[in-house]
């Protein structure tokens, strides 16, 4: 590629079709965040409290006392650690919280705030959308507001089965860092690693640091492909990307369900896929830019892939 066409790929000016860029944002950090912690009090297990006794906190996450685990067998070693482990991701990661409604406790993701947010948004722009496409409508302000859409049956319908899913997938995450986590510090217990060098091994798995320096070739299968693949991904990438995805895939759910519920009321409703016509765009999603569906046909298509940005608009076109 010449220079100037370089320059003219780089000044593309980068356009969020969904608006939720501060959403995503704010949901990755706070992933990251809480795995950062895990990836800390690790460290500081290992290292600073000698808890497998080698050689000689936000999110209510907690360290263990000295030589906590430092037991005459690895293999209890080995098991009371991850038992600890588990407790700590639990509390930072895997949090839940009782909270009082309609007169009794219930419990509740702290995924599901950053979910609510972008379903929201969801709603709102879809409405919006619907209207400046020339549907008879009524604007959000004439239903009562957001809060009171909201409250429909088939909004809270949806709503419940995003939750579910986010803290299914990130369960699913914690699980596979956990398998990897047990895998290395058994191998490290049996090669007589350092505290430090276990300690840093444990935490690459956490957030990634220093991976190509310490050997770590832990495959997984492409699911696209379906073929094995020598990559790590750290637990901290893969649940940063949930986060992005999860967040796409709301605001799409939202979009979705109000042309479809307008859909049902006599309005003959289409989508049209679009981008966010950057460079950054892949040639999958590229392909369907401007390409008309039925709301049947639109429902299941976004996202298209993981950091998917796109978004179905409504059309008048039959």
């Amino acid at each position: 590629m010449c220079e100037h066409c370089s320059n003219i790929v780089t000044n593309v000016r980068q356009y969020d079709p969904t608006r939720t860029t501060t959403i995503r944002n704010r949901f990755a950090r706070d992933m990251r965040s809480r795995f950062n912690e895990i990836a800390r009090v690790v460290k500081v297990a290992i290292v600073d409290k000698n808890a497998l006794g080698l050689g000689l906190v936000t999110h209510q996450v907690t360290t263990p006392g000295n030589l906590a685990f430092n037991f005459p067998l690895d293999a209890n070693k080995l098991e009371a650690f991850m038992e600890w482990l588990a407790l700590q991701v639990e509390r930072g990661i895997l949090e839940v919280s009782d909270i009082q409604r309609f007169g009794s406790l219930s419990s509740e993701y702290w995924t599901n705030a950053y979910i609510t947010d972008t379903y929201k948004k969801g709603v709102i722009r879809a409405r919006y959308e619907l209207r400046k496409a020339g549907f008879d409508v009524p604007t959000i302000e004439q239903q009562g507001g957001i809060n009171a859409v909201l409250s429909s049956p088939v909004h809270v319908n949806k709503l419940a089965l995003l939750y579910a899913r986010v803290f299914r997938e990130l369960r699913g995450i914690t699980e596979a860092m956990d398998t990897q986590i047990s895998r290395i510090l058994a191998q490290g217990l049996a090669d007589g690693d350092g505290p430090k060098l276990l300690a840093r091994k444990l935490v690459s798995v956490i957030n990634g640091t220093g991976t190509d320096q310490l050997g770590l070739d832990i495959s997984y299968i492409n699911p696209r492909s379906g073929k094995q693949v020598n990559y790590f991904m750290p637990g901290r990438r893969r649940a940063e990307i949930l986060a992005r995805t999860e967040t796409i895939r709301a605001h799409h759910v939202a979009n979705m369900q109000e042309y479809e519920s307008w859909g049902a009321i006599g309005l003959k409703v289409k989508a049209e896929f679009q981008t966010a016509g950057d460079d950054r765009v892949c040639p999958e999603c590229s392909a369907l830019e401007g390409n008309i569906y039925t709301i049947e046909q639109a429902w299941s298509m976004i996202p298209v892939h993981p950091l998917c940005r796109c978004i179905m608009l409504p059309i008048t076109k039959i």
